[in-house]
């Protein structure tokens, strides 16, 4: 019998709604409309982190934030842990890693055969091979890539390059070859981990796609009055180092999404053509393909833009099996997943189960065959810890979160007309369910050993933390933003807004 090819998609900052066939009229996606098409999709996936590089590490390891210590972008995966891709290079899979995978060093493999990278913030010429293809095509003047960042991180803008030489367009390719190159030997079992780091800002769609979407079509922000009065410390946060205000005005918001939905749109066509060469060469029913994302982004609902938090907006993710012939098409389930369940989800399609690999996840074919109609009660998630902690539990009727910072819990109903803009957590009506979700994590915590956040059967109260200064590129001179060609810079990634 023939070993299952494993191909994992994922998109930085994708929102759920950010496809077609989820229900979004204004955008167009027919490649991942395609795939939803031709497979499972799980309408209440969430991140059990919303931020990169603790959404990958559950996403390798299948392990909750807490338990594999990476809680922020600051804090990279231990080198040794136990990854699932890993545990497919030592059953005989060839494993390649494409495009984005924000590791520290940038060359740590994690388990993986081969790497050809492609990161979000220009590295040293030696480590990304996406920047040397760009210095070979003579595109090596140009100082931001993925363009600019600093004080025009959110301002939509056309990408400085052109087409064919994007790093969304890089991936994709990267990904068709790698395919055509496995055909030619098909004895050999393989996984790849294909990573664009579009729809991520700067929203920068190249010509002519930045023309797509009208700023009038987009749907406006879904926010209420209240929220604004109220927002948490991490949205706070992001406002002074992102160069955005709460109040944006509508129609910066509206073409922030046209931008963005076209990035989306750029991403969904090289998906498209990757599932072409896939039909090409008759692999499609051999291969399971994963599409997912590590978090969404808020867009300007509840007054906030990028991620770190745990409205829908932001926490909320698509996740779609397709494999024709072994998991049902055109199959939408409701039940409690995430990113944790990716891993033991590859690891059963090969056949895998004693692996090194001690998932908290759970493999996601039996529910999306039928099989079961659940697979958790509770679903978890965290950014951050002490001070700066925020926490978080759903039972998929409500969700609950917890933010030290701010010294408050929240509620919300999950799925409601009120799209996360009413917070029931001062409502007398829903006080047993806020309860019953604060004892829930709390004792999850405990029965993990991490104390740390609590207080007894109470969360910990910290000194409020100040909110963090906002940027400065001038140097110590003071002569202004001074950044230094990538092709010469050290051995880590400059520092920059993530």
């Amino acid at each position: 019998m023939t070993a299952t090819n494993i191909l994992l998609i994922m998109a930085d900052q994708f929102r759920y709604d950010a496809i077609g066939a989820h229900g979004n009229p204004a955008i167009r996606t027919p490649g991942l409309d395609r795939l939803v098409d031709s497979g499972t999709t799980f309408s209440r996936a969430y991140t059990e982190s919303p931020v990169c590089v603790p959404a990958r590490a559950c996403l390798l390891t299948g392990r909750l934030p807490h338990q594999t210590g990476v809680v922020d972008n600051h804090t990279p995966l231990a080198a040794g842990t136990a990854t699932f891709a890993r545990d497919l290079t030592a059953a005989g899979y060839l494993t390649q890693a494409i495009g984005k995978m924000h590791f520290e060093p940038v060359r740590a493999d994690h388990g993986f055969t081969d790497m050809a990278l492609s990161e979000e913030i220009p590295a040293r010429l030696a480590d990304d091979d996406y920047l040397s293809e760009l210095v070979d095509a003579g595109y090596g003047h140009v100082l931001e890539p993925h363009d600019v960042r600093h004080e025009l991180y959110y301002s939509p803008q056309p990408s400085q390059l052109p087409e064919q030489l994007t790093t969304t367009a890089w991936t994709g390719r990267k990904t068709v070859e790698f395919i055509g190159a496995r055909a030619a030997e098909p004895e050999q079992p393989w996984f790849c981990f294909t990573s664009f780091i579009k729809p991520h800002p700067p929203f920068d769609p190249p010509s002519p796609w930045y023309l797509d979407y009208d700023p009038l079509d987009m749907p406006d922000p879904v926010r209420s009055a209240a929220e604004l009065e109220q927002a948490d410390y991490h949205h706070a946060a992001q406002h002074r180092v992102k160069w955005t205000r709460p109040d944006e005005s509508l129609d910066r918001i509206r073409t922030m999404r046209a931008y963005y939905y076209a990035c989306v749109s750029f991403v969904d066509a090289q998906i498209n053509a990757i599932l072409d060469e896939l039909d090409r060469h008759g692999m499609r029913e051999n291969t399971l393909v994963v599409f997912t994302a590590d978090h969404g982004e808020y867009l300007g609902d509840h007054w906030a833009f990028g991620k770190r938090g745990f409205h829908d907006a932001a926490a909320r993710i698509p996740l779609v099996l397709s494999q024709p012939g072994s998991v049902p098409c055109g199959r939408t389930t409701d039940a409690l997943v995430g990113l944790t369940d990716v891993a033991p989800t590859c690891l059963a399609a090969a056949g895998l189960r004693d692996t090194a690999v001690a998932a908290d996840g759970t493999d996601l074919a039996p529910l999306a065959r039928g099989e079961v109609s659940r697979l958790r009660d509770l679903h978890y998630g965290q950014y951050q810890e002490n001070e700066q902690g925020l926490y978080f539990v759903t039972d998929g009727t409500y969700k609950y979160v917890y933010s030290a910072a701010s010294h408050r819990e929240q509620l919300f109903l999950v799925g409601s007309a009120h799209d996360d803009t009413v917070d029931l957590a001062a409502d007398p009506a829903h006080a047993t369910a806020l309860a019953r979700l604060r004892a829930a994590i709390v004792e999850r915590y405990w029965a993990d050993g991490y104390l740390a956040p609590l207080d007894g059967s109470a969360w910990r109260h910290w000194p409020p933390p100040p909110l963090p200064h906002p940027p400065d590129d001038r140097d110590a001179a003071g002569r202004g933003r001074q950044y230094p060609h990538w092709s010469t810079v050290g051995p880590h990634r400059r520092g920059g807004v993530q």
